[in-house]
């Protein structure tokens, strides 16, 4: 009786791990974080005029690993974004864009997209969110510094 005990709570364990071993395989890559001097912009030149209102948007090829994006959260915010993908950072497709509709960042290789807010995956096989980098507005001077926020 004690035997027969024994190798349900031994067959029990087993299919409690197997169970708890089926989780997806979610890509543990990290982005390589290559570091760069802070990037001074004045926002107010013809350039960077997308950035002068609320929802405005531009993407830099410098800094970061493959460029940033900036985006006009409010009046006294604007968000820096690495513009590699979280999802397998390594491959050569992986760098995110604006959508042409404006209204999200997305990464066409492996569809990812991405929230302005806060660089949080929305959809697609990205589940960490973006590199969100320093910045600090002054009057019409944007500093992006290296320093990261999440």
């Amino acid at each position: 009786m004690i035997t027969r005990s024994l190798k349900k709570y031994q067959f029990f364990l087993v299919v409690l791990a197997m169970l708890f071993s089926c989780q997806p395989q979610l890509s543990d890559d990290q982005i390589p974080l290559v570091p760069f001097e802070p990037i001074v912009l004045n926002i107010a030149l013809p350039s960077y005029s997308t950035l002068q209102s609320t929802g405005g948007y531009k993407e830099l090829s410098s800094g970061g690993t493959r460029g940033i994006i900036l985006y006009r959260l409010n009046t006294a915010t604007i968000l820096a974004f690495e513009r590699n993908c979280s999802f397998q950072p390594q491959d050569a497709c992986a760098t995110v864009n604006v959508h042409p509709s404006g209204l999200f960042m997305n990464d066409a290789c492996c569809g990812s997209t991405f929230h302005f807010d806060n660089g949080n995956p929305s959809g697609g096989a990205a589940w960490r969110p973006l590199v969100q980098y320093n910045t600090n507005l002054i009057g019409n001077t944007l500093t992006i510094t290296d320093q990261t926020i999440n």
